[in-house]
Protein backbone atom coordinates (compact mmCIF):
# COMPACT_ATOMS: atom_id res chain seq x y z
CA UNK A 1 0.00 0.00 0.00
CA UNK A 2 2.84 2.22 0.68
CA UNK A 3 4.09 1.65 -2.80
CA UNK A 4 0.91 2.57 -4.50
CA UNK A 5 0.54 5.52 -2.24
CA UNK A 6 3.65 6.88 -3.03
CA UNK A 7 3.49 6.63 -6.97
CA UNK A 8 0.21 7.53 -7.48
CA UNK A 9 1.04 10.77 -5.38
CA UNK A 10 4.18 11.02 -6.92
CA UNK A 11 2.92 10.54 -10.70
CA UNK A 12 -0.25 13.10 -9.76
CA UNK A 13 1.71 15.82 -8.82
CA UNK A 14 3.68 16.10 -11.66
CA UNK A 15 0.88 16.11 -13.68
CA UNK A 16 -0.58 18.67 -11.49
CA UNK A 17 2.98 20.64 -11.45
CA UNK A 18 2.98 20.17 -15.51
CA UNK A 19 -0.45 21.74 -16.51
CA UNK A 20 -1.31 24.08 -13.76
CA UNK A 21 2.48 25.65 -13.40
CA UNK A 22 3.70 25.37 -16.95
CA UNK A 23 0.79 24.02 -19.39
CA UNK A 24 1.92 21.06 -20.74
CA UNK A 25 -0.73 18.72 -21.21
CA UNK A 26 -1.79 16.45 -24.27
CA UNK A 27 -5.38 17.39 -26.22
CA UNK A 28 -6.65 13.56 -25.39
CA UNK A 29 -6.40 13.70 -22.05
CA UNK A 30 -8.85 16.75 -21.34
CA UNK A 31 -10.93 15.44 -24.00
CA UNK A 32 -11.46 12.27 -22.14
CA UNK A 33 -12.30 14.76 -18.88
CA UNK A 34 -14.82 16.63 -20.71
CA UNK A 35 -16.14 13.32 -22.05
CA UNK A 36 -16.27 12.73 -18.10
CA UNK A 37 -17.82 16.35 -17.67
CA UNK A 38 -20.61 16.00 -19.96
CA UNK A 39 -22.12 13.03 -18.01
CA UNK A 40 -22.38 15.25 -14.83
CA UNK A 41 -21.89 19.16 -15.52
CA UNK A 42 -23.33 20.10 -19.13
CA UNK A 43 -27.00 21.27 -19.95
CA UNK A 44 -28.18 18.04 -20.96
CA UNK A 45 -26.40 15.39 -18.32
CA UNK A 46 -26.69 11.93 -19.75
CA UNK A 47 -24.40 8.87 -19.19
CA UNK A 48 -24.18 8.66 -23.19
CA UNK A 49 -22.30 11.92 -23.38
CA UNK A 50 -19.26 9.96 -22.47
CA UNK A 51 -18.98 9.57 -25.91
CA UNK A 52 -18.17 6.42 -28.19
CA UNK A 53 -15.05 7.27 -30.50
CA UNK A 54 -13.02 6.11 -27.70
CA UNK A 55 -13.17 3.25 -25.30
CA UNK A 56 -14.96 5.12 -21.91
CA UNK A 57 -13.15 3.32 -19.04
CA UNK A 58 -11.02 6.42 -18.77
CA UNK A 59 -13.31 8.73 -18.28
CA UNK A 60 -15.83 6.98 -16.20
CA UNK A 61 -13.55 6.01 -13.30
CA UNK A 62 -13.39 10.54 -13.18
CA UNK A 63 -16.76 10.86 -13.06
CA UNK A 64 -16.80 10.29 -9.11
CA UNK A 65 -14.13 12.47 -8.90
CA UNK A 66 -15.52 15.92 -10.91
CA UNK A 67 -18.49 16.71 -8.35
CA UNK A 68 -15.31 18.10 -6.20
CA UNK A 69 -14.77 20.91 -8.73
CA UNK A 70 -17.21 22.44 -6.33
CA UNK A 71 -14.86 22.69 -3.60
CA UNK A 72 -11.72 22.93 -6.31
CA UNK A 73 -12.12 24.28 -9.97
CA UNK A 74 -9.22 23.11 -11.07
CA UNK A 75 -10.31 19.82 -10.69
CA UNK A 76 -12.49 20.66 -13.79
CA UNK A 77 -10.89 23.58 -15.39
CA UNK A 78 -7.28 22.18 -15.22
CA UNK A 79 -8.57 18.20 -15.74
CA UNK A 80 -6.86 17.03 -12.53
CA UNK A 81 -9.69 14.38 -12.98
CA UNK A 82 -7.53 12.61 -15.85
CA UNK A 83 -3.94 13.31 -14.28
CA UNK A 84 -5.74 10.89 -11.34
CA UNK A 85 -6.87 8.17 -13.14
CA UNK A 86 -3.92 7.95 -15.08
CA UNK A 87 -1.91 8.34 -11.67
CA UNK A 88 -3.73 5.44 -9.85
CA UNK A 89 -3.89 3.33 -12.86
CA UNK A 90 0.47 3.48 -13.46
CA UNK A 91 0.77 3.20 -9.61
CA UNK A 92 -1.62 0.27 -9.49
CA UNK A 93 0.52 -1.34 -12.78
CA UNK A 94 3.32 -1.23 -11.21
CA UNK A 95 2.13 -3.31 -8.00
CA UNK A 96 1.35 -6.09 -10.89
CA UNK A 97 5.02 -6.13 -11.28
CA UNK A 98 6.02 -6.51 -8.02
CA UNK A 99 2.83 -9.21 -7.49
CA UNK A 100 4.86 -10.84 -10.80
CA UNK A 101 8.20 -10.47 -9.33
CA UNK A 102 6.73 -12.18 -5.61
CA UNK A 103 5.28 -14.99 -7.71
CA UNK A 104 8.23 -16.15 -9.58
CA UNK A 105 10.41 -15.99 -5.90
CA UNK A 106 12.31 -13.25 -7.06
CA UNK A 107 14.89 -12.21 -3.76
CA UNK A 108 14.05 -8.58 -2.41
CA UNK A 109 16.61 -7.33 -4.32
CA UNK A 110 15.91 -7.57 -7.59
CA UNK A 111 12.71 -7.34 -6.98
CA UNK A 112 13.09 -3.59 -6.21
CA UNK A 113 15.08 -3.29 -9.52
CA UNK A 114 12.10 -4.46 -11.11
CA UNK A 115 10.01 -2.74 -10.24
CA UNK A 116 12.10 0.37 -10.25
CA UNK A 117 12.95 -0.77 -13.92
CA UNK A 118 9.52 -0.05 -14.60
CA UNK A 119 7.95 2.80 -12.31
CA UNK A 120 10.94 5.36 -12.57
CA UNK A 121 11.10 5.04 -16.62
CA UNK A 122 10.94 8.28 -17.91
CA UNK A 123 8.26 7.45 -20.39
CA UNK A 124 6.02 5.14 -17.55
CA UNK A 125 6.13 8.52 -15.39
CA UNK A 126 5.41 10.97 -17.92
CA UNK A 127 2.15 9.05 -18.96
CA UNK A 128 1.32 7.75 -15.36
CA UNK A 129 1.29 11.98 -15.01
CA UNK A 130 -0.26 12.64 -18.31
CA UNK A 131 -4.06 11.87 -17.63
CA UNK A 132 -4.18 9.57 -20.88
CA UNK A 133 -5.26 6.54 -21.33
CA UNK A 134 -1.58 4.66 -21.83
CA UNK A 135 -1.70 3.81 -17.56
CA UNK A 136 -4.84 2.21 -17.57
CA UNK A 137 -3.79 0.05 -21.20
CA UNK A 138 -1.06 -1.16 -19.13
CA UNK A 139 -2.60 -1.69 -16.19
CA UNK A 140 -5.15 -4.50 -17.92
CA UNK A 141 -2.07 -6.06 -19.94
CA UNK A 142 0.11 -6.13 -17.22
CA UNK A 143 -3.11 -7.76 -15.29
CA UNK A 144 -3.98 -10.15 -18.13
CA UNK A 145 -0.22 -11.91 -18.29
CA UNK A 146 0.04 -12.10 -14.29
CA UNK A 147 -2.89 -14.26 -14.83
CA UNK A 148 -1.81 -16.33 -17.71
CA UNK A 149 1.62 -16.75 -15.72
CA UNK A 150 -0.12 -18.19 -12.91
CA UNK A 151 -2.63 -20.52 -15.13
CA UNK A 152 0.49 -21.69 -17.22
CA UNK A 153 1.83 -23.00 -13.86
CA UNK A 154 -1.29 -24.15 -12.41
CA UNK A 155 -3.96 -24.96 -15.02
CA UNK A 156 -6.60 -23.32 -12.28
CA UNK A 157 -9.61 -22.00 -14.45
CA UNK A 158 -10.18 -19.07 -11.98
CA UNK A 159 -6.81 -17.45 -13.66
CA UNK A 160 -7.47 -18.04 -16.97
CA UNK A 161 -10.69 -16.28 -16.37
CA UNK A 162 -8.99 -13.46 -14.29
CA UNK A 163 -6.90 -13.28 -17.72
CA UNK A 164 -10.09 -12.80 -19.52
CA UNK A 165 -11.73 -10.37 -17.31
CA UNK A 166 -8.21 -7.96 -17.73
CA UNK A 167 -8.83 -8.31 -21.23
CA UNK A 168 -12.61 -7.43 -21.24
CA UNK A 169 -11.88 -4.53 -18.71
CA UNK A 170 -8.99 -3.74 -21.12
CA UNK A 171 -10.96 -3.19 -23.93
CA UNK A 172 -13.19 -1.05 -22.71
CA UNK A 173 -9.36 1.54 -22.09
CA UNK A 174 -8.32 1.08 -25.49
CA UNK A 175 -8.37 -0.95 -28.93
CA UNK A 176 -5.31 -1.90 -29.04
CA UNK A 177 -6.09 -4.98 -26.45
CA UNK A 178 -7.42 -6.29 -29.58
CA UNK A 179 -4.16 -7.66 -30.94
CA UNK A 180 -3.60 -8.12 -26.83
CA UNK A 181 -6.04 -10.53 -27.10
CA UNK A 182 -5.60 -12.41 -30.34
CA UNK A 183 -2.17 -12.98 -28.82
CA UNK A 184 -3.43 -13.88 -25.33
CA UNK A 185 -5.85 -16.60 -27.22
CA UNK A 186 -2.89 -17.86 -29.23
CA UNK A 187 -0.63 -18.45 -26.29
CA UNK A 188 -4.01 -20.54 -24.40
CA UNK A 189 -4.19 -22.49 -27.46
CA UNK A 190 -0.82 -23.26 -27.84
CA UNK A 191 -0.61 -24.28 -24.00
CA UNK A 192 -3.68 -26.00 -23.94
CA UNK A 193 -2.82 -28.24 -27.44
CA UNK A 194 0.52 -29.39 -25.48
CA UNK A 195 -0.65 -30.20 -22.04
CA UNK A 196 -4.01 -31.76 -22.13
CA UNK A 197 -4.22 -35.47 -23.00
CA UNK A 198 -4.78 -36.38 -26.77
CA UNK A 199 -8.36 -38.01 -26.24
CA UNK A 200 -9.81 -34.18 -24.57
CA UNK A 201 -7.16 -31.89 -26.35
CA UNK A 202 -9.64 -30.26 -29.06
CA UNK A 203 -12.34 -29.95 -26.18
CA UNK A 204 -10.33 -28.76 -23.43
CA UNK A 205 -8.23 -26.63 -25.76
CA UNK A 206 -12.54 -24.84 -26.58
CA UNK A 207 -13.26 -24.40 -23.20
CA UNK A 208 -10.34 -22.71 -22.17
CA UNK A 209 -10.24 -20.36 -25.21
CA UNK A 210 -13.96 -19.90 -24.20
CA UNK A 211 -12.71 -19.24 -20.84
CA UNK A 212 -10.34 -16.64 -22.03
CA UNK A 213 -12.45 -15.05 -24.62
CA UNK A 214 -16.04 -14.69 -23.35
CA UNK A 215 -15.57 -11.73 -20.99
CA UNK A 216 -13.49 -9.90 -24.18
CA UNK A 217 -15.76 -10.85 -26.09
CA UNK A 218 -19.01 -9.72 -24.21
CA UNK A 219 -17.28 -6.21 -23.56
CA UNK A 220 -16.56 -5.67 -27.33
CA UNK A 221 -20.05 -6.75 -28.31
CA UNK A 222 -21.87 -4.95 -25.85
CA UNK A 223 -19.92 -1.57 -26.40
CA UNK A 224 -20.71 -1.94 -29.97
CA UNK A 225 -24.25 -2.45 -29.60
CA UNK A 226 -24.49 0.40 -26.96
CA UNK A 227 -22.77 2.11 -29.66
CA UNK A 228 -24.83 1.04 -32.74
CA UNK A 229 -28.39 1.73 -30.50
CA UNK A 230 -26.91 5.80 -28.98
CA UNK A 231 -25.28 6.89 -31.83
CA UNK A 232 -26.05 4.56 -34.97
CA UNK A 233 -22.21 3.63 -35.45
CA UNK A 234 -21.14 -0.11 -34.35
CA UNK A 235 -17.58 1.02 -34.02
CA UNK A 236 -17.13 4.52 -33.39
CA UNK A 237 -13.63 4.85 -33.00
CA UNK A 238 -13.48 3.47 -36.72
CA UNK A 239 -16.26 4.82 -37.93
CA UNK A 240 -17.02 8.05 -37.03
CA UNK A 241 -16.03 11.59 -38.77
CA UNK A 242 -13.80 12.23 -35.52
CA UNK A 243 -12.76 8.45 -35.31
CA UNK A 244 -8.50 7.00 -35.79
CA UNK A 245 -9.44 6.65 -39.28
CA UNK A 246 -10.60 9.94 -40.23
CA UNK A 247 -7.99 11.84 -38.22
CA UNK A 248 -5.19 9.68 -40.28
CA UNK A 249 -6.97 10.39 -43.25
CA UNK A 250 -6.86 14.42 -42.56
CA UNK A 251 -3.47 14.34 -41.79
CA UNK A 252 -2.68 12.01 -44.89
CA UNK A 253 -4.51 14.66 -46.78
CA UNK A 254 -2.08 17.56 -45.56
CA UNK A 255 0.99 15.61 -46.02
CA UNK A 256 1.98 16.33 -42.20
CA UNK A 257 1.51 15.11 -38.67
CA UNK A 258 3.65 12.34 -37.50
CA UNK A 259 3.16 9.67 -40.46
CA UNK A 260 6.48 8.76 -41.67
CA UNK A 261 6.26 4.86 -42.48
CA UNK A 262 9.76 4.40 -43.25
CA UNK A 263 10.70 0.83 -41.77
CA UNK A 264 13.79 2.39 -40.26
CA UNK A 265 11.33 4.82 -37.97
CA UNK A 266 9.62 2.16 -36.87
CA UNK A 267 12.67 0.37 -35.46
CA UNK A 268 14.55 3.70 -34.39
CA UNK A 269 11.17 4.51 -31.97
CA UNK A 270 10.78 0.55 -30.71
CA UNK A 271 14.40 0.23 -29.80
CA UNK A 272 14.68 3.63 -29.03
CA UNK A 273 11.47 2.80 -26.40
CA UNK A 274 13.37 -0.20 -24.89
CA UNK A 275 16.98 -1.35 -26.71
CA UNK A 276 16.77 -4.64 -25.28
CA UNK A 277 12.95 -5.63 -26.36
CA UNK A 278 14.68 -7.87 -29.07
CA UNK A 279 16.77 -9.71 -26.58
CA UNK A 280 14.23 -10.05 -23.84
CA UNK A 281 12.02 -11.86 -27.04
CA UNK A 282 15.38 -14.27 -27.69
CA UNK A 283 15.36 -14.78 -24.06
CA UNK A 284 12.32 -16.21 -23.52
CA UNK A 285 12.54 -18.38 -26.50
CA UNK A 286 15.54 -19.88 -25.05
CA UNK A 287 13.65 -20.50 -21.45
CA UNK A 288 11.23 -22.17 -23.38
CA UNK A 289 14.05 -25.05 -24.75
CA UNK A 290 15.68 -24.67 -21.36
CA UNK A 291 12.22 -25.48 -19.28
CA UNK A 292 10.20 -27.24 -21.59
CA UNK A 293 7.39 -24.58 -20.29
CA UNK A 294 5.95 -21.77 -22.44
CA UNK A 295 5.48 -19.28 -19.18
CA UNK A 296 7.85 -17.04 -21.00
CA UNK A 297 5.72 -16.88 -23.92
CA UNK A 298 2.64 -15.29 -22.13
CA UNK A 299 4.46 -11.88 -22.38
CA UNK A 300 5.54 -11.88 -25.89
CA UNK A 301 2.42 -13.01 -26.63
CA UNK A 302 0.15 -10.12 -25.19
CA UNK A 303 2.70 -7.27 -25.30
CA UNK A 304 4.42 -8.88 -28.65
CA UNK A 305 1.06 -8.43 -30.33
CA UNK A 306 0.14 -5.15 -29.56
CA UNK A 307 3.80 -4.05 -30.61
CA UNK A 308 3.61 -5.68 -33.73
CA UNK A 309 0.05 -4.09 -34.36
CA UNK A 310 1.42 -1.28 -33.55
CA UNK A 311 4.21 -1.24 -36.13
CA UNK A 312 1.99 -2.56 -38.86
CA UNK A 313 0.30 0.61 -38.22
CA UNK A 314 2.65 2.86 -38.00
CA UNK A 315 4.34 1.36 -41.45
CA UNK A 316 1.22 1.14 -43.34
CA UNK A 317 0.34 4.54 -42.37
CA UNK A 318 -2.77 3.05 -40.91
CA UNK A 319 -2.49 4.64 -37.64
CA UNK A 320 -0.02 7.47 -36.14
CA UNK A 321 3.18 5.88 -35.70
CA UNK A 322 3.96 8.41 -32.11
CA UNK A 323 6.34 7.09 -30.04
CA UNK A 324 4.29 6.49 -27.15
CA UNK A 325 2.62 3.62 -28.91
CA UNK A 326 5.74 1.39 -28.16
CA UNK A 327 5.04 1.70 -24.45
CA UNK A 328 4.28 -1.55 -23.61
CA UNK A 329 8.14 -2.87 -24.98
CA UNK A 330 9.12 -2.02 -21.27
CA UNK A 331 6.60 -3.89 -19.36
CA UNK A 332 7.82 -6.54 -22.09
CA UNK A 333 11.43 -6.76 -21.10
CA UNK A 334 10.75 -6.82 -17.32
CA UNK A 335 8.22 -9.48 -17.24
CA UNK A 336 10.49 -11.75 -19.38
CA UNK A 337 13.33 -10.72 -17.03
CA UNK A 338 11.29 -11.62 -14.46
CA UNK A 339 10.03 -15.08 -15.55
CA UNK A 340 13.39 -16.26 -15.95
CA UNK A 341 13.10 -17.07 -12.10
CA UNK A 342 11.04 -20.36 -11.51
CA UNK A 343 7.91 -20.01 -9.41
CA UNK A 344 8.36 -19.83 -5.35
CA UNK A 345 8.80 -23.72 -4.44
CA UNK A 346 7.23 -24.82 -1.41
CA UNK A 347 9.06 -25.15 0.73
CA UNK A 348 11.44 -22.37 -0.23
CA UNK A 349 15.17 -23.34 -0.54
CA UNK A 350 18.04 -22.47 1.96
CA UNK A 351 19.08 -18.85 1.73
CA UNK A 352 22.31 -19.44 0.41
CA UNK A 353 20.82 -21.15 -2.61
CA UNK A 354 18.51 -18.31 -3.16
CA UNK A 355 21.35 -15.67 -2.84
CA UNK A 356 23.33 -18.03 -5.82
CA UNK A 357 20.24 -18.67 -7.64
CA UNK A 358 19.77 -20.83 -11.24
CA UNK A 359 21.05 -20.02 -14.44
CA UNK A 360 18.43 -18.51 -15.96
CA UNK A 361 17.30 -16.32 -12.88
CA UNK A 362 20.85 -15.08 -13.41
CA UNK A 363 19.94 -14.24 -17.06
CA UNK A 364 16.79 -12.05 -15.85
CA UNK A 365 19.27 -10.63 -13.27
CA UNK A 366 21.10 -9.34 -15.84
CA UNK A 367 18.54 -8.08 -18.16
CA UNK A 368 16.78 -6.09 -15.45
CA UNK A 369 20.21 -4.64 -14.34
CA UNK A 370 21.37 -3.55 -18.40
CA UNK A 371 17.39 -1.96 -18.52
CA UNK A 372 18.09 0.18 -15.12
CA UNK A 373 21.18 1.04 -15.93
CA UNK A 374 21.43 1.07 -20.15
CA UNK A 375 17.70 0.75 -21.18
CA UNK A 376 16.16 4.06 -18.88
CA UNK A 377 18.64 6.64 -20.02
CA UNK A 378 18.60 5.45 -23.68
CA UNK A 379 14.51 6.03 -23.49
CA UNK A 380 15.36 9.06 -21.51
CA UNK A 381 17.01 10.37 -24.85
CA UNK A 382 15.05 8.99 -26.99
CA UNK A 383 11.62 10.27 -26.08
CA UNK A 384 13.09 14.27 -26.42
CA UNK A 385 14.51 13.02 -30.18
CA UNK A 386 13.15 15.92 -32.20
CA UNK A 387 11.86 12.74 -34.62
CA UNK A 388 10.46 10.71 -31.46
CA UNK A 389 8.61 13.92 -30.04
CA UNK A 390 7.15 15.02 -33.18
CA UNK A 391 2.98 16.34 -32.52
CA UNK A 392 3.42 14.87 -28.73
CA UNK A 393 2.97 18.26 -26.87
CA UNK A 394 4.14 16.59 -23.55
CA UNK A 395 7.63 15.57 -24.72
CA UNK A 396 7.86 18.93 -26.73
CA UNK A 397 6.96 20.86 -23.31
CA UNK A 398 9.31 19.18 -21.12
CA UNK A 399 11.67 20.07 -24.30
CA UNK A 400 11.35 23.72 -23.99
CA UNK A 401 11.28 23.70 -19.96
CA UNK A 402 14.15 20.69 -19.41
CA UNK A 403 16.48 23.08 -22.35
CA UNK A 404 14.88 26.26 -22.55
CA UNK A 405 18.16 27.50 -24.70
CA UNK A 406 17.49 24.67 -27.38
CA UNK A 407 14.19 25.51 -27.36
CA UNK A 408 13.45 28.38 -26.20
CA UNK A 409 9.99 29.59 -25.35
CA UNK A 410 9.08 31.37 -28.01
CA UNK A 411 9.78 28.62 -30.77
CA UNK A 412 7.89 25.97 -28.59
CA UNK A 413 4.40 27.03 -28.33
CA UNK A 414 3.61 24.13 -26.79
CA UNK A 415 3.77 25.64 -22.97
CA UNK A 416 0.89 27.91 -23.85
CA UNK A 417 -1.21 25.85 -25.18
CA UNK A 418 -4.63 26.54 -23.64
CA UNK A 419 -4.05 30.36 -23.91
CA UNK A 420 -6.08 31.03 -26.80
CA UNK A 421 -8.89 28.82 -24.69
CA UNK A 422 -8.87 29.90 -21.65
CA UNK A 423 -9.10 33.48 -23.35
CA UNK A 424 -12.44 32.49 -25.27
CA UNK A 425 -13.67 31.09 -22.18
CA UNK A 426 -13.28 33.89 -20.28
CA UNK A 427 -14.96 36.42 -22.68
CA UNK A 428 -17.86 34.52 -22.94
CA UNK A 429 -17.98 33.38 -18.99
CA UNK A 430 -18.67 37.69 -18.80
CA UNK A 431 -21.21 37.58 -20.85
CA UNK A 432 -23.48 35.71 -18.67
CA UNK A 433 -25.28 34.15 -21.50
CA UNK A 434 -28.20 31.87 -20.37
CA UNK A 435 -27.76 28.03 -20.87
CA UNK A 436 -27.73 27.07 -24.20
CA UNK A 437 -26.37 30.27 -25.70
CA UNK A 438 -23.06 29.38 -27.72
CA UNK A 439 -22.87 26.54 -30.15
CA UNK A 440 -19.41 24.76 -30.43
CA UNK A 441 -18.12 20.90 -31.70
CA UNK A 442 -16.30 20.09 -28.10
CA UNK A 443 -14.30 17.62 -30.11
CA UNK A 444 -11.89 20.40 -31.62
CA UNK A 445 -11.27 21.57 -28.32
CA UNK A 446 -12.29 21.13 -24.23
CA UNK A 447 -10.85 23.17 -22.63
CA UNK A 448 -12.90 26.25 -23.44
CA UNK A 449 -15.59 23.82 -21.53
CA UNK A 450 -13.52 22.98 -18.87
CA UNK A 451 -12.36 26.12 -18.07
CA UNK A 452 -15.58 27.88 -18.08
CA UNK A 453 -17.23 28.51 -14.79
CA UNK A 454 -20.63 28.71 -16.87
CA UNK A 455 -20.23 25.21 -18.82
CA UNK A 456 -24.24 24.99 -19.47
CA UNK A 457 -24.11 27.90 -21.41
CA UNK A 458 -22.87 25.38 -24.20
CA UNK A 459 -24.34 23.33 -26.58
CA UNK A 460 -21.82 20.95 -27.15
CA UNK A 461 -21.68 17.49 -29.32
CA UNK A 462 -22.81 15.47 -26.52
CA UNK A 463 -26.24 17.08 -25.86
CA UNK A 464 -29.09 15.64 -27.57
CA UNK A 465 -30.54 18.53 -29.91
CA UNK A 466 -26.79 19.36 -30.84
CA UNK A 467 -27.98 18.38 -34.62
CA UNK A 468 -31.33 20.75 -34.38
CA UNK A 469 -29.77 23.29 -32.84
CA UNK A 470 -27.07 23.31 -35.63
CA UNK A 471 -29.47 23.25 -37.99
CA UNK A 472 -31.78 25.82 -36.89
CA UNK A 473 -29.60 27.39 -34.54
CA UNK A 474 -31.83 30.69 -34.02
CA UNK A 475 -35.08 28.68 -33.31
CA UNK A 476 -33.47 26.78 -30.66
CA UNK A 477 -32.19 30.18 -28.79
CA UNK A 478 -28.17 30.01 -29.81
CA UNK A 479 -26.86 33.34 -30.10
CA UNK A 480 -23.22 32.05 -30.78
CA UNK A 481 -21.52 29.86 -32.81
CA UNK A 482 -17.97 28.98 -32.06
CA UNK A 483 -15.75 27.25 -34.57
CA UNK A 484 -12.03 26.68 -34.98
CA UNK A 485 -9.72 26.67 -37.41
CA UNK A 486 -10.51 23.54 -40.22
CA UNK A 487 -7.09 24.19 -41.16
CA UNK A 488 -5.85 22.81 -37.93
CA UNK A 489 -8.36 20.62 -36.62
CA UNK A 490 -7.28 17.01 -36.73
CA UNK A 491 -10.80 16.25 -37.89
CA UNK A 492 -13.50 18.11 -39.80
CA UNK A 493 -15.89 19.62 -37.11
CA UNK A 494 -19.60 19.91 -37.21
CA UNK A 495 -20.10 23.25 -37.98
CA UNK A 496 -18.04 22.97 -40.86
CA UNK A 497 -19.56 19.46 -41.85
CA UNK A 498 -22.85 21.59 -41.68
CA UNK A 499 -21.87 25.10 -43.25
CA UNK A 500 -18.47 24.49 -45.19
CA UNK A 501 -17.57 28.01 -45.52
CA UNK A 502 -19.03 29.30 -42.31
CA UNK A 503 -15.56 29.63 -40.93
CA UNK A 504 -14.98 32.11 -43.71
CA UNK A 505 -18.17 34.16 -43.85
CA UNK A 506 -20.39 32.85 -41.41
CA UNK A 507 -22.94 30.81 -44.06
CA UNK A 508 -25.17 33.60 -44.93
CA UNK A 509 -26.34 32.84 -40.96
CA UNK A 510 -24.03 34.82 -38.82
CA UNK A 511 -21.43 37.61 -38.49
CA UNK A 512 -17.90 37.30 -37.43
CA UNK A 513 -17.80 38.93 -33.57
CA UNK A 514 -14.07 37.79 -32.53
CA UNK A 515 -11.10 36.41 -33.80
CA UNK A 516 -8.30 34.75 -31.54
CA UNK A 517 -5.09 33.41 -32.47
CA UNK A 518 -3.52 30.69 -31.10
CA UNK A 519 0.31 31.32 -29.41
CA UNK A 520 2.03 29.59 -32.78
CA UNK A 521 0.45 32.98 -34.26
CA UNK A 522 -2.68 30.79 -36.49
CA UNK A 523 -5.56 31.87 -35.88
CA UNK A 524 -7.41 29.51 -33.66
CA UNK A 525 -11.02 30.63 -33.22
CA UNK A 526 -13.55 32.54 -34.46
CA UNK A 527 -17.08 33.57 -32.59
CA UNK A 528 -19.93 34.55 -34.42
CA UNK A 529 -23.15 36.11 -33.55
CA UNK A 530 -25.89 34.24 -35.05
CA UNK A 531 -27.85 36.43 -37.28
CA UNK A 532 -31.95 37.17 -36.67
CA UNK A 533 -34.08 34.70 -38.53
CA UNK A 534 -35.15 34.79 -42.51
CA UNK A 535 -38.55 33.71 -43.44
CA UNK A 536 -36.63 30.08 -43.64
CA UNK A 537 -36.40 29.70 -40.20
CA UNK A 538 -39.55 30.93 -38.89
Amino acid sequence: MALFTALAVGYFTLGAVLIIRYDIFDWDALSRVANAGFTLMSRDPHLAAVGFVWNPLPSLVQIPFLPLSYWWPGIKTYGLTGNLQSALFMAGSALVVRRIALDRGVGDGWRRVAVACYALNPMIVLYGASGMSEAALLFCSLWCVLYLLRWTESARVVDLAGAGVALGVGYLTRYELIPAACGAAAFVVLVSLLRSPPGSRLQQTALNLVLALFPFVTAVIGWAVTGWVVTGEVFGSVQSQYGNAAQVATALARGGLDLNSDAMVVVERLFGMQPFVGLAVILAACLVVVRRSLAALAPVAVFGAMLTFSAWGHYSASTFGWFRFYLVAIPLVIVVALVCWAPRPTPPPPPARRWLGTPESRWGAALLAASLLIGTPVTAVSMFTDGNSVNQPLQLGLQSLLSPDRYPLEERWFRQMSAADRFVADYLDQQHLPDGSVLYDTFTSPVVWLTSERPRQFVVTSDQDFKAALNRPRLHGVRYVLISNPAISAAQDAVTRRYPSFWYDGAGIATLLLSVDGPDGIQRWRLFRVNEPDERDR
